[in-house]
């Protein structure tokens, strides 16, 4: 779209497929809880166990395991056994950019 709010593309011109906003959608969704938005700032700097989330949230490990595998079902986090302990990490760099816009004032009003 231009400045003017108009749609600039050219009849006919083929966008994304339908597909690509029912993924997008998804994604914010999973995206769309404060816990889940500081799980993905976390696991940011790096892998974590989920004891290590629950230390740092305060919140149970019931309520951490929810939330990661939402985040998880969404293909933003991936996880490794380690005996008996489950570490995760970010393995989209996309929704930390997400979350850093959301949070930059400045740009939410551009």
């Amino acid at each position: 779209m231009s400045e003017t709010g108009q749609d600039t593309r050219i009849s006919g011109e083929a966008g994304p497929p339908p597909e690509a906003f029912e993924r997008a959608a998804e994604l914010l969704r999973a995206l769309s809880h404060p816990v889940r938005l500081r799980m993905i700032e976390i696991l940011g700097g790096g892998e974590l166990c989920v004891k290590s989330l629950e230390e740092i949230l305060g919140i149970s490990q019931s309520s951490v395991s929810q939330h990661l595998t939402r985040l998880r079902y969404a293909g933003l986090i991936e996880s490794e056994r380690r005996g008996h302990l489950v570490c995760y990490r970010l393995i989209k760099d996309g929704a930390a950019r997400i979350l850093e816009a959301a949070m930059d004032e400045s740009k939410l009003r551009d």
